[in-house]
């Protein structure tokens, strides 16, 4: 098992007209960080800068494997809001492509395709164009990829979105799996009861501020709230 270490350091981000900023967290192995925040306060753009995909502003974000300083994109799966995948490819052939595209061997691709769709119980669904599967297939689907090289990183942005209970259960007991395997998973989402009950860490954007896990237990104390959605009925 890899020691994994993500330290997000007096980070800067922006769109548009709005800014998140004085983002401070650290993360280590087998923990879960459930990212909150209303919506358009700018958590899919914090997503979006930690997985390389927006410039940062200013500060840092730095992940270590084994006491060693590594490249994040290298050691990251990122599934986003939005299926990635190609509609009129089947399940398989996209596990290939974006294996390919990863710079993965044939039999890694191979043995990895097996795995997961065993695991995510998609094996009667490879051959499926992906047009032709629901929702909660799809988003299934698209998490695959994002594990299919074996991330130490993974970072989901709104992996529920439109899916039912029994769904929510299995990605949730999905991420408690790859946390328990050492990896770290950052996950963004409403279901704030689910956040709270799943998560080690929290991270709470808003005014384009970002509060870490103690600054919430501080502020949920000072005010004698004693749930998320307290905290978003009473602050927000």
């Amino acid at each position: 098992m890899e020691n994994l270490y993500l330290e997000v350091s007096n980070a800067t981000t922006s769109y548009k007209n709005f800014t998140v900023k004085n983002v401070n967290f650290s993360l280590k192995s087998g923990q879960i960080m459930g990212l909150i925040g209303g919506s358009g306060s700018g958590k899919s753009t914090l997503i979006k800068t930690i997985v390389g995909l927006k410039k940062l502003d200013k500060g840092k974000i730095n992940l270590y494997v084994n006491n060693n300083l590594v490249d994040i994109k290298e050691h990251l799966g990122y599934s986003p809001q939005e299926n990635s995948l190609f509609p009129y490819l089947t399940l398989k052939e996209n596990i290939i492509a974006f294996g390919k595209l990863k710079g993965l061997g044939k039999n890694y691709i191979d043995d990895r395709m097996k795995l997961l769709l065993k695991k995510l119980k998609l094996d009667y669904a490879k051959d499926k164009k992906i047009v032709e599967l629901s929702g909660g297939m799809a988003k299934r689907a698209d998490l695959i990829i994002a594990l299919l090289h074996d991330p130490e990183v993974i970072i989901l942005d709104e992996p529920f979105s439109g899916l039912d209970f029994s769904l929510i259960k299995f990605i949730w007991n999905t991420m408690g799996d790859l946390a328990k395997e050492g990896k770290i998973v950052i996950v963004s989402s409403h279901l704030l009861p689910d956040i709270q009950r799943h998560c080690t860490n929290l991270g709470f954007v808003y005014g384009g501020d970002f509060y870490d896990t103690k600054q919430l237990i501080y502020i949920m104390k000072q005010k004698k709230l004693f749930s998320l959605e307290d905290l978003f009925e009473k602050v927000l």
